[in-house]
């Protein structure tokens, strides 16, 4: 839903009534995922996804129906039903689709704060004709609709893991909005540039970390880094969070950069470490870290020659291929 939050503020400035389609469940091959939405006007128009294609066109009718009633509904879509091939649901999957007359005002107030905020926060809904809601903030606060305590354990376990889902009961659906991840740019180069533009179209916050103020601050960026440092490694990371949402990248080809961002980054949390340069160099930076103390497990963490391999050369490609791979690493892939 994070992707359609920009036309959700600009229909509302506009006074429309609207409706939201979420895909809370999902079989076999359901071509978007849990959590995906689609946000509906009374005219029709829309705006996000939840299947690619397969079923909007039925969602839409459904989700105009559905602002007249003021009725909430969940509509199963598969290929097992009648309708299926009609809608276009020819995949072999299936999923079901909780359309909804809009969130109250003052629930979708609290979220679009909290959104500005970047907090994580997870909304629960009762999946009924007439919707209740609450907000979980990551502190463990609440606001909005009560619920019963009993729920906590999963609603604690899919905040943690991040994971959208119906619970248990089968009348509660949990939608897990994160913060956004981090990805932290050691070392400011053409790569630089071209990836900080990829981090912010996937939804990435940037921080940029290097102490050439030449580098750091006169490099030509089409989009900049949100927060920029222009000192050295060892007198920032130190400060900042390095927790499992913060991906690091290091890019200076400058030992004296590189290797002290990565004797912190390798004794911290980071989901992600990747280090720009060839197998040469890597080994030598392998041999520097060893003397440093760094284990074998500690330095294999290190994701060398740095991307997925897609015979990149251009400073593009390298970007893209490095985004590509802390995507994969973001969605539960290996190293």
């Amino acid at each position: 839903m994070i992707d359609i939050v920009s036309s959700i503020r600009k229909l509302n400035r506009e006074g429309q009534t609207l409706a939201i389609a979420t895909v809370i469940n999902t079989w076999k091959s359901s071509p978007r995922p849990i959590g995906s939405a689609l946000i509906i006007s009374e005219n029709g128009e829309m705006t996000g996804s939840v299947s690619g294609g397969c079923v909007e066109g039925a969602v839409v009718k459904k989700a105009v129906e559905i602002i007249k009633s003021g009725k909430a509904e969940v509509v199963h879509f598969g290929i097992t039903d009648d309708d299926a091939w009609e809608v276009g649901l020819s995949c072999g999957g299936a999923l079901d689709v909780f359309v909804q007359p809009f969130y109250p005002e003052a629930i979708w107030t609290t979220m679009d704060e909290l959104l500005n905020q970047d907090e994580g926060f997870m909304l629960l809904s009762t999946l009924e004709d007439n919707p209740q809601y609450s907000i979980i903030k990551a502190n463990g606060k609440t606001t909005g609709a009560t619920f019963e305590k009993s729920l906590l354990p999963e609603l604690e376990q899919a905040f943690h893991e991040g994971d959208s889902k119906v619970l248990s009961s089968g009348n509660h659906f949990v939608q897990v909005f994160p913060k956004k991840p981090v990805m932290l740019l050691v070392g400011s180069a053409h790569i630089t540039v071209e990836l900080t533009e990829l981090a912010h179209m996937f939804g990435f916050e940037t921080i940029l970390i290097d102490p050439r103020a030449t580098f750091a601050s006169k490099t030509q960026y089409r989009v900049k880094p949100q927060t920029i440092h222009v000192e050295w490694p060892q007198e920032v990371l130190p400060h900042l969070k390095l927790d499992k949402d913060t991906y690091a990248v290091i890019l200076s080809h400058d030992p004296k950069i590189d290797d002290e961002a990565l004797k912190i980054l390798l004794k911290s949390e980071v989901a992600y470490i990747g280090a720009l340069g060839s197998r040469k160099t890597h080994a030598k930076r392998v041999e520097r870290l060893k003397e440093y103390g760094f284990s074998s497990e500690e330095i294999n963490s290190i994701h060398a020659p740095i991307g997925i391999d897609i015979g990149s050369k251009l400073p593009r490609e390298i970007a893209l291929s490095v985004m590509a791979e802390v995507i994969k690493v973001k969605n539960g892939g290996g190293k």
